[in-house]
């Protein structure tokens, strides 16, 4: 999920935890404490919501009221604090996207760096040795063709 999207999921998520939202989005947001089953849970104390469950696997995820819960529950713990206000929290969560999407940028860069790394030093390795190989090869040493075939490149 995008992060601008995200943002302003949570914020209407936010927002109609602290009734200042249509009543329509307010009813999709219920915090497990308020389920007398699931009062005992973790969750509960954790200030997570309740994602119902949906039919339809295109659609029914991207409702709002599948989605909305499912990103408030993917956030830090001190990001659910109730009593945060509206300024302090829209802070807190730009810092934790902004954050998240920093670090998933940075791990696909070292992967794709790592990568091309990887190949150029294959390429330079195998340059070396066939270079080696053809100046040997002219003098006509058998050692070295010898040595060469005991090598395991992958």
């Amino acid at each position: 999920m995008l992060g601008r999207v995200k943002f302003k999921l949570v914020s209407m998520v936010h927002n109609g935890l602290h009734h200042r939202a249509p009543r329509y989005l307010m009813d999709c947001c219920i915090p497990v404490s308020e389920v007398a089953s699931r009062r005992h849970f973790c969750s509960a104390r954790r200030h997570y919501l309740v994602v119902p469950r949906h039919n339809l696997s295109s659609y029914g995820r991207r409702a709002f009221a599948v989605a909305g819960p499912a990103a408030w529950n993917s956030l830090s713990d001190d990001l659910h604090d109730p009593t945060l206000s509206t300024d302090c929290f829209r802070r807190l969560l730009k810092t934790h996207l902004f954050s998240e999407y920093r670090t998933s940028t940075y791990n696909a860069l070292e992967v794709s760096h790592f990568m091309c790394y990887t190949n150029l030093q294959r390429t330079y390795l195998l340059t070396y040795l066939l270079t080696m190989f053809r100046i040997l090869s002219r003098s006509h040493t058998s050692q070295f063709y010898n040595s060469i075939t005991k090598l395991n490149i992958d």
